[in-house]
C-alpha cells in the first residue's frame, strides 16, 4: 500500500469519525439519541390518590387530588376525563432514548435540583417522582430525569403533554347543558332592564307580544353547552360580589319543580368586567366562577330585549 492511499484511508476514517463521534459523545440535549442501558422507568403500582406538578423554582404547584366527590385541581372541581387520560398512562412511563449523561446540563434542560417535577401520590406511602423539563423542539417528546440518576432522556407519549397543562388547563370549561327542546320560559335581567320569554304552541311571546324568532333562536343556540371562555385569577374571585349582579338569566322546563308546572334548568348570575370585555359567570347555586366572553353574554342578553342601559 503506497503512501497516496494510507492518505486517502486516512481522511476516509478522519470524516467518518467527524460524523459518528458527535453522536456517541453528544451530552448537551441537542438532537439525536443513543439507546444503552435500563433506561428511563417509573412505573406506579399502588392506586394513585393524587398528583403533584411542582412547578420549576417552586413557583407553586398545581395539584391534583381524588376526594369524595371526584378529583379536584388546587380544591376546585378537575375535569374528570382529563384525570382519567393522565392515570391511564402515568402509572408506567419508559424511555431508553439519552439526550444528557452530564449533570451541568440539567438547569439548561429543565430537569435540575431547582426545576419543574412530578410527584405521584399512592394509598401505600410516601410519593414517588421524577424530573419533567420542557418538550424537546426538535425531536419531539419531552426531558425527563430520575432522581439521582444523571442521565437524561426523551419521554415521547402524551404524558409530559398532560403534565404540563397550567392549572386552568385542568378545570372543566362547560358552564351549563341545556336542553332547549323543552325549555319553556326564560327570565332576562340587564341592569334595571328585564325581559320574560314564553314558548306557546305559535311561538315565542316576549311579554305579550311575538319575540324575534331569529333573536331567540341564537339564545336557544348557546344553552346547550354554555363555555367559559376563561377563569378570573383567585384574587378577582374574591372580589367578585353576584349579591351585586349586573345581570342574570334564569331558565325554566315543563315539570313539576313549582306548582307552575315548570323546572328550573338554569339561574346565571353575571358580572361585567368592563376593562376586559368580558363578563363573571356563577351558578346561582354554585361556588365556582367563570368567565364568558362579551359575544356570548350578548347573545344570552340580546339588546333588543333587553337594552344596554
Amino acid at each position: 500500500m503506497n503512501a497516496k492511499q494510507l492518505k486517502i484511508i486516512a481522511v476516509v476514517l478522519g470524516a467518518a469519525v467527524l460524523l459518528y463521534l458527535p453522536r456517541l459523545l453528544r451530552d448537551d440535549g441537542s438532537g439525536g439519541t443513543l439507546d444503552v442501558g435500563d433506561g428511563f422507568s417509573f412505573v406506579v403500582t399502588d392506586t394513585i390518590t393524587g398528583v403533584d406538578i411542582v412547578l420549576a423554582g417552586d413557583a407553586g404547584t398545581v395539584r391534583l387530588a381524588e376526594g369524595a366527590g371526584g378529583w379536584t385541581v388546587d380544591g376546585y372541581v378537575a375535569d374528570q376525563q382529563k384525570v382519567v387520560d393522565l392515570l391511564g398512562v402515568i402509572g408506567d412511563l419508559s424511555s431508553a432514548e439519552i439526550v444528557a449523561r452530564n449533570p451541568s446540563n440539567h438547569a439548561a434542560m429543565g430537569v435540575g435540583e431547582d426545576g419543574r417535577r412530578v410527584e405521584v401520590r399512592t394509598q401505600a406511602g410516601d410519593p414517588v417522582l421524577f424530573h419533567l423539563g420542557p418538550r424537546d423542539t426538535r425531536s419531539g417528546g419531552y426531558f425527563v430525569r430520575l432522581p439521582g440518576d444523571p442521565v437524561v432522556y426523551r419521554l415521547d407519549g402524551p404524558a409530559g403533554g398532560y403534565l404540563s397543562r397550567p392549572r386552568d388547563g385542568w378545570r372543566p370549561r362547560r358552564v351549563a347543558s341545556v336542553d332547549t327542546a323543552a325549555v319553556r320560559e326564560i327570565l332576562l335581567r340587564r341592569a334595571d332592564q328585564e325581559a320574560v320569554l314564553r314558548r306557546t304552541d305559535d311561538g315565542w311571546l316576549a311579554g305579550d307580544a311575538p319575540a324575534d324568532s331569529a333573536v331567540v333562536q341564537r339564545m336557544l343556540d348557546v344553552l346547550p353547552t354554555l363555555s367559559a371562555s376563561g377563569f378570573p385569577t383567585e384574587q378577582e374571585e374574591a372580589e367578585a360580589d353576584f349579591s351585586l349582579s349586573d345581570a342574570s338569566i334564569e331558565v325554566f322546563s315543563t315539570g313539576s319543580g313549582d306548582v307552575t308546572g315548570r323546572e328550573l334548568e338554569l339561574s346565571l348570575l353575571l358580572l361585567e368586567d368592563e376593562d376586559r370585555g368580558d363578563w363573571l359567570a356563577r351558578l346561582a347555586d354554585g361556588a365556582e366562577v367563570f368567565r364568558l366572553a362579551g359575544l356570548t353574554v350578548n347573545r344570552l342578553l340580546p339588546e333588543a330585549l333587553v337594552p344596554v342601559p
